[in-house]
C-alpha cells in the first residue's frame, strides 16, 4: 500500500469512527505498515467503544511503550498531522485515555493548581489529549477556577478547536477584566452596530499582540463605519498608527460606546479558522524604510536579520548566539542583528563575523518594521521580532523548542497564521545543532 492509499484508507476510517463505526481489520491492516503509538490509541479507542476491554488495554499499553503521541516515521508525518487535530478535537467531548496512575490520583481530592501541574506536565510533552482530559477533570470539581479554564483553552488551541478554544478563553476574560487597569465600564462589544466609537485593548504581551492584531484590522475592514481607540503597549502605539489605527493610552470614556479586548476578537468573529489575513496585515512607515535603506542596507547582498532571545531570560525559547556561527559563514549573506538588549560577549561574538547591530537603533516597534521592511528574511526565536515578520508578510524562519506555543501547532512546518513563516522546531531529545543544519541548508539552497 503506497503512503497515498494509506492516507485516504486512514482517513476513511477515522471518519467511520467519529461516526460510531469500527472497522478493526482496517485498522490492524495499517498498523501492518506504520507501527505509531497515536494509530494504537485510535484502535484502542476503537476496541473500548465496542466493549472490548482486553483489546482496549493492549493497545493502550503499546501505545504507552512507544512512548509518543507523534512518534512518527518522516513519509508519515504530514498525514498524521490532519488526522491528530481532527480525532483530538472530537475527542474533547469524550476524552480519550488517561494513564491510570493519574486517574488514581485524580480520586485523591487534588488542588486546582495540582491539575495544571499535570496538565502542563502532560502538554509540555505534547501529550494534548491527556492534558485536556485532565483539566477537564479538574473542572468538574472546580467549575469556576480562572486557571482551570484558561487552561482548556490552551490545550483546545493545540487541537485546533479555535471556537471552543476562544470561547472558554472568553470566559476567563469575563471574569478578570473589571480588575484590568485598562478596563472601562461599557458594554462589551458584540457587532450588532455597525456605527459605534469602540475602545479594544490588549492584556497579553508584545508579540501575542500583534498576532491578535489581525482581527482588529478584520473589523476595521468589514465595519468601516466603527470608529476604533486601540491602546496597545507604547512600543506598539507608533506601528500602530503608521497602519492606521487611533491609539490612546486610555480613552475618555465619555466618548466610548463599548469596550472589548484584543483577545475577545476571534469568539466575537466566531472565528474557527486559521485563513485571517495570513499574508501580512502591518505595513512599514515608506519614510524610515528609506532612511535606513541609505544608512545600512546599499550592499548587494542577501540581508538577514537575526533574533535569538525572548523578554524572558530563561524561556526556553531562547537561542544561544553561537549556534549561528555557521549560517555566518555562507557566502552572499549580511546579517544584521535585531536584538535589543545583548550581552557583552554576545556583542564580541557579533563583531568577529562584521554583523552591525541594528538593536540599538530600535526605539520603537515603528522603527523594527523598518528595518524589517529592508531585509529579505528574518531567523529567530519565538518572539515579538519574528511575529511581526510574519504579521507583515516578510520571509521568516523560526526555530522552536520541542514544545513550541499553540500558535505553531505541534508538528507543523509550515505556519497555518502567517503565509510567510516557515517553522524549524527541534526533535525531542535532540540539541539545536541539528536544527540550524537544516536552517542552513535551506538558506543556501533556496532563492530570496
Amino acid at each position: 500500500m503506497d503512503i497515498k492509499n494509506f492516507e485516504q484508507k486512514l482517513y476513511n476510517l477515522l471518519l467511520n469512527h467519529l461516526n460510531g463505526k469500527y472497522i478493526i481489520n482496517e485498522y490492524l491492516e495499517l498498523l501492518e505498515q506504520e507501527n505509531n503509538s497515536f494509530l494504537n490509541y485510535i484502535l484502542s479507542h476503537a476496541y473500548a467503544a465496542l466493549n472490548d476491554t482486553d483489546n482496549a488495554d493492549k493497545y493502550r499499553k503499546i501505545a504507552v511503550e512507544l512512548n509518543s503521541n507523534f512518534d512518527f516515521d518522516e513519509d508519515y508525518k504530514n498525514i498524521f498531522v490532519y488526522i491528530f487535530y481532527l480525532f483530538s478535537t472530537i475527542t474533547t467531548q469524550i476524552p480519550p485515555f488517561i494513564d491510570d496512575e493519574i486517574e488514581k490520583w485524580i480520586e485523591h481530592n487534588p488542588t486546582p493548581d495540582e491539575f495544571l501541574k499535570v496538565s502542563e506536565a502532560y502538554r509540555t510533552n505534547n501529550n494534548i489529549s491527556n492534558a485536556l482530559s485532565v483539566t477537564q477533570k479538574g473542572l468538574e470539581k472546580f467549575p469556576k477556577n480562572n486557571s482551570l479554564i484558561f487552561d482548556i483553552a490552551s490545550n483546545l488551541l493545540y487541537t485546533r478547536n479555535f471556537y471552543a478554544a476562544w470561547e472558554y478563553n472568553e470566559l476567563r476574560f469575563d471574569a478578570v477584566r473589571p480588575k484590568l487597569p485598562q478596563y472601562i465600564n461599557k458594554p462589551k462589544f458584540n457587532l450588532q452596530t455597525d456605527s459605534a466609537n469602540v475602545y479594544i485593548y490588549p492584556v497579553t504581551k508584545l508579540g501575542d499582540t500583534v498576532f491578535f492584531a489581525r482581527y482588529l484590522f478584520k473589523l476595521k475592514q468589514d465595519y468601516p463605519k466603527l470608529n476604533l481607540f486601540f491602546s496597545p503597549d507604547k512600543q506598539l502605539a507608533e506601528l500602530f498608527e503608521d497602519n492606521g489605527i487611533k491609539t490612546c493610552e486610555k480613552p475618555d470614556e465619555h466618548i466610548i460606546d463599548y469596550q472589548i479586548s484584543i483577545e475577545g476578537l476571534p469568539y466575537l468573529f466566531k472565528n474557527t479558522s486559521t485563513q485571517i489575513l495570513t499574508n501580512g496585515y502591518l505595513k512599514a512607515n515608506k519614510e524610515k524604510a528609506s532612511l535606513f535603506k541609505q544608512q545600512f542596507f546599499s550592499n548587494n547582498k542577501i540581508k538577514a536579520g537575526i533574533v535569538w532571545n525572548s523578554s524572558k531570560p530563561d524561556s526556553e525559547r531562547n537561542l544561544p548566539i553561537k549556534l549561528f556561527e555557521d549560517l555566518f559563514k555562507i557566502q552572499n549573506i549580511q546579517f544584521y542583528s535585531l536584538q535589543k538588549e545583548i550581552s557583552l560577549p554576545d556583542e564580541l561574538f557579533l563583531s568577529s563575523y562584521c554583523i552591525p547591530n541594528l538593536g540599538r537603533k530600535l526605539n520603537n516597534f515603528s522603527d523594527t518594521a523598518a528595518i524589517i521592511d529592508n531585509l529579505d528574511i528574518i531567523i529567530g526565536c519565538d518572539t515579538s521580532v519574528t511575529n511581526l515578520s510574519g504579521a507583515m508578510g516578510k520571509n521568516t524562519i523560526i526555530i522552536l523548542p520541542f514544545h513550541s506555543d499553540w500558535r505553531w501547532g505541534l508538528f507543523e512546518q509550515n505556519s497555518k497564521w502567517y503565509d510567510s513563516v516557515k517553522l524549524y522546531r527541534k526533535k525531542q531529545n535532540q540539541d539545536y545543532e541539528e536544527v540550524f543544519a537544516r536552517v542552513k541548508k535551506y538558506l543556501e539552497t533556496c532563492k530570496l
